[in-house]
């Protein structure tokens, strides 16, 4: 008779479905405040996910983690299961090649295709490493003998725009100001199209996103970073079921969709009968075994993960060139000195570009100052838990890295950690050198889980500065506001105006 009678009245099934429901969050919360209460942070981070919520969407996460380091230590907690370390050894034993941690489930936030998973998403340890190891050929290099002659066309390319429409002539009148926070994303999206395809996108010949993939990326990003933070959100719209529904399509006419489709009817080429094998990125991973599925959705990721952080690194790095006049001399001079001497070619070999010790300074500085991400790639702890800082860590806890903090700590870079100074790394012996660029590499991961680009961004780095600088002088437009950004994992930066003239050794050289 009462289920009769709860039956008849639709208010009374929703009044105890709404009890049911606010009971089970009540238990929940309380059961994860327990679990890790003895973990210091935010309030709300204890029982829900506002405070990383509000972060993520607001833009504003790298201050968020740098603030929380500061305020609570080294192990913050900033969600009902989740950790944030800047302990650099934490960091080592948790990615380390013997390292129990697998990946946490986090990482299922960078899934775009229902039915395959990339390698960036691989939470178990031994497929994650039997991919990696057909995929290294390329990433490396090592099976494509082009890849620095790649590298150096898209940067002719990107001397060649700047000269053709952004070169400003005192006296002459025609003001021609380049927005570098759009431009650089065309370069490094380029570089990587041309690796990957065999062909670039031409961003840099059309001076324009073609597909408006950073356009798309750039307005979405705020919604994927909540997401990609909040379990419950995540489990939801990255599920097969909401990858079919809400995630990219081949039939879009913009954006992430668009690119890959452009993949996609490159690998379906490659793999047609009758194709010939060619010497790219994607020719590597079909010489060393992957599927046509594994190197589509390979292909697509890479579209993303190696363009928008080297974006990030050169934009940040340009901007505190420019904004520090004893930096932007010094890297003049050094470059000065290398034209004068004979030391470079046409276009800095890598190899070059390692040996002059003033813009290697410059570059890992630039990766300190801002790491490319402030996604806290979080990895689970183990069965039998973890003892970190002191505190028993349960098993199935998700600590991510608080980069921007670890790479701004005093204890390992000095009282001026917060400072903008490269020469901090041509100030000490040659093993502490190599310990601070360790440290600072940390951003591009760490044993079994590094980048697997990295080879690759640090040759764009090593390029990039050193040719712009050896043809042009910089001057930035607003120097009070150079350059506005927001961290929704990845970073967003508008502005970076600057004027640009030709440079007296550009003539010289030419």
């Amino acid at each position: 008779m009462f289920i009769l009678a709860i039956a008849s009245n639709p208010a009374s099934v929703l009044t105890i479905f709404a009890f049911l429901a606010i009971s089970w969050y009540i238990t929940s919360a309380v059961y994860s405040w327990c679990r890790l209460r003895h973990v210091p942070g935010p309030f709300l981070a204890s029982f829900s996910y506002l405070w990383l919520g509000r972060l993520a969407f607001g833009g504003r996460q790298r201050e968020g983690y740098m603030l929380a380091a500061r305020k609570y230590g080294s192990l913050v907690r900033v969600g009902p299961n989740e950790l944030l370390t800047n302990d650099p050894e934490v960091v080592k034993r948790m990615s380390s090649t013997k390292s129990q941690y697998w990946r946490s489930k986090w990482y299922t936030g960078f899934q775009f295709n229902p039915y395959h998973p990339v390698m960036f998403i691989m939470t178990d340890p031994a497929a994650h490493d039997k991919i990696k190891a057909q995929l290294m050929p390329g990433y490396s290099g090592r099976d494509i003998s082009s890849v620095e002659s790649d590298v150096d066309t898209q940067v002719n390319n990107f001397i060649t725009l700047i000269r053709k429409k952004y070169i400003t002539s005192p006296g002459v009148g025609g003001f021609r100001p380049l927005d570098l926070a759009r431009v650089i994303p065309l370069f490094t999206l380029d570089v990587i199209t041309k690796l990957a395809l065999g062909q670039e996108f031409r961003c840099l010949e059309t001076d324009s996103d073609r597909y408006q993939f950073y356009k798309t990326t750039e307005e979405d990003l705020p919604w994927l970073s909540l997401v990609t933070e909040v379990s419950w959100m995540r489990d939801i719209v990255y599920s097969t079921l909401g990858l079919k529904l809400l995630g990219p399509k081949e039939t879009d006419l913009k954006g992430f969709g668009k690119s890959i489709k452009l993949a996609n009817d490159e690998v379906r080429r490659r793999f047609a009968p009758g194709a010939v094998e060619e010497k790219n990125i994607l020719g590597s991973f079909i010489r060393h075994g992957l599927t046509q599925t594994e190197c589509e959705v390979e292909t697509q990721f890479m579209f993303v993960a190696g363009s928008d952080t080297t974006a990030a690194a050169i934009k940040i790095t340009m901007l505190h060139i420019l904004a520090v006049p004893r930096v932007y001399l010094r890297l003049k001079d050094e470059i000065a000195a290398a034209l004068r001497e004979g030391r470079v070619s046409k276009v800095i070999t890598n190899a070059e570009a390692k040996e002059l010790p003033y813009l290697q300074a410059v570059v890992y500085e630039g990766l300190r100052i801002r790491p490319v991400v402030t996604n806290m790639l979080s990895k689970e702890v183990p069965q039998g838990g973890d003892t970190i800082d002191g505190k028993f860590i349960p098993a199935g806890t998700s600590i991510g890295v608080n980069h921007s903090s670890m790479l701004r700590s005093k204890t390992v870079f000095g009282e001026d950690a917060d400072v903008f100074r490269p020469e901090r790394f041509l100030e000490i012996d040659a093993t502490t050198l190599t310990e601070l660029q360790r440290h600072v590499e940390l951003g591009f991961g760490y044993g079994r889980w590094m980048c697997a680009g990295k080879s690759i961004a640090m040759m764009e780095l090593n390029k990039i500065f050193f040719e712009l600088l050896r043809y042009f002088d910089f001057q930035l437009v607003d120097s009070q506001t150079p350059m506005i950004s927001h961290s929704h994992g990845l970073f967003v930066d508008t502005g970076l105006q600057v004027m640009i003239t030709e440079s007296v050794e550009s003539t010289t050289d030419a």
